[in-house]
């Protein structure tokens, strides 16, 4: 595949994020306007660079073309692939066009946000690749360590979150053969350079190894505040050991991070917080300057989730049915209690006068369209984006060692990590002697995981893996994935 001008061109830009300021050069601008020389030539250089790498990576917002990745676009078009029709979902197409391919699974590789993600992906890979062929410019050894593997932290995370997007589902014996996304490694440096497509052995051989050396760098730095840290780097190794049915490893990961963090008081909790709350392993940090946008720019989670006023447009409009499937035919419902489920409790008084602070329920009545609720999830841009949580290492240890205990009796650690995030919302407890075998405490925290993580875009994921069907259609289907951008397909013609 050869890579037009346009990728390349902005590939080499970087779109670099100095300070919160935009600079679409390798080439630093200094306050009189005059080129200072290769930004990465310095300490204080890569750490800026560093920067917009956490910027480009979270999304924030550079424009109505630019990509937004982990903090956006990965979640709702993940999120969008996985709805089951109209009866679960009435998509706003007049408020949100350029998405409602991945709702129809009908998706054109002309599609502006599948072009802007894999730009602005692209682009902070060569920013990261940059920064990790420049390393021994750092002289400090602590910060050298630290920027490396959060560098080397971000490569793995975001290469593990495209492969998902646009490639095969991780099968042992394809693996090899089914090619997915140019896998780049240095720093593109001139036009005209044409990245061949790797496969997802390659790809997914290439995150554990960025990830793992990651965390040697980082374990010291334990939380590391609000940056990548050791844990979330063992977050991700999980989710790619589950992916490849490794279930093992995957617990062993699950092990080192549990202990470390707690769960939030209630599910409502976990979201729409100004900074990382109890359970938060990585979340992408915004605030009224720096975000993803919402109405006002027309972007971002907060402008399609949410419908309170002045936030957003809420052109996503849940069916009330379809959160307790009361005919049974939801392959992906949750199946709520609605009244005693807090993660599917509705405000049905919701009105123009409501607030963040207003909502404490999972829903509340869509503000623009009192027929259909709004989800709680991400309702303004000025609030931290959960990406890993700490009830999905626990959900995951659970799923792994439930598996694993199919043919067996309820195996006691997966029972208990179902029973901490059933009882934080509200549910009993449930027993051993409530399961006659293991498969059925496995297929409840199936269950769990639809109820716990419902529109965080980890669904999808979760089907893909499992080999599960959407509709008929299973959900490894070429519908369920992302195509190569046209602009990039046009230049080897």
């Amino acid at each position: 595949m050869k890579s037009n001008s346009r990728f390349i061109k902005s590939a080499l830009a970087g779109v670099l994020f100095l300070s919160g300021i935009s600079c679409n050069s390798l080439l630093d601008i200094d306050a009189d306007g005059n080129i200072s020389g290769d930004i990465y030539a310095t300490e204080a250089g890569i750490q800026n660079a560093l920067v917009g790498a956490y910027y480009n990576l979270g999304g924030i917002y550079d424009g109505v073309e630019g990509g937004e990745l982990l903090g956006g676009d990965f979640i709702l078009i993940s999120t969008l692939l996985s709805v089951q029709s109209i009866f679960e979902m009435d998509w706003d197409d007049a408020n949100g066009p350029a998405y409602s391919n991945f709702v129809n699974r009908n998706i054109l590789a002309t599609n502006s946000r599948v072009e802007a993600n894999w730009r602005r992906a692209y682009e902070t890979l060569n920013t990261l690749n940059s920064i990790l062929a420049n390393i021994d410019n750092v002289t400090t050894t602590s910060e050298k360590n630290r920027i490396q593997g959060e560098a080397l932290a971000m490569r793995g995370i975001l290469y593990f979150e495209m492969v998902r997007l646009w490639g095969q589902e991780y099968d042992a014996a394809t693996a090899s053969t089914d090619f997915a996304i140019p896998l780049l490694l240095d720093p593109v440096d001139e036009p005209g350079r044409s990245p061949d497509l790797n496969t997802v052995e390659e790809i997914y051989t290439q995150v554990e190894a960025d990830l793992t050396t990651a965390s040697g760098l980082l374990q010291s730095l334990g939380k590391n505040g609000t940056n990548i840290s050791y844990y979330a780097c063992q977050a991700y190794l999980m989710r790619l050991a589950m992916h490849k049915d490794e279930f093992d490893d995957a617990i062993a990961f699950a092990d080192i991070i549990i202990p470390e963090f707690s769960l939030t008081a209630t599910p409502q909790d976990a979201f729409n917080n100004t900074s990382n709350s109890t359970e938060d392993i990585f979340a992408i940090q915004q605030n009224g300057a720096n975000n993803t946008g919402d109405i006002s720019t027309g972007t971002g989670l907060t402008n399609y989730y949410s419908s309170l006023n002045g936030k957003g447009l809420g052109a996503m409009r849940v069916q009330k049915l379809f959160l307790t499937n009361p005919f049974g035919d939801f392959d992906n419902s949750p199946e709520y209690d609605t009244l005693v489920d807090l993660r599917g409790s509705i405000d049905n008084l919701a009105n123009s006068d409501y607030t963040v602070e207003s909502v404490t329920t999972g829903f509340y009545t869509n503000i623009l369209n009192t027929f259909v609720l709004s989800p709680a999830k991400y309702m303004s841009s000025d609030r931290v984006i959960p990406i890993v949580r700490l009830s999905e290492i626990q959900l995951t240890r659970a799923e792994a060692r439930a598996f694993q205990s199919q043919n067996l009796p309820p195996d006691v650690t997966a029972l208990n990590d179902y029973n901490a995030i059933r009882t934080r919302a509200g549910l009993s407890a449930l027993m051993a002697s409530d399961f006659s075998l293991g498969a059925i405490l496995y297929d409840s925290i199936l269950l769990e995981r639809k109820r716990e993580f419902l529109y965080e875009g980890l669904l999808l994921h979760d089907m893909r893996r499992r080999g599960e069907s959407l509709n008929g259609n299973p959900a490894i289907g070429a519908e369920f994935l992302l195509p190569i951008p046209q602009s990039e397909l046009d230049a080897t013609q």
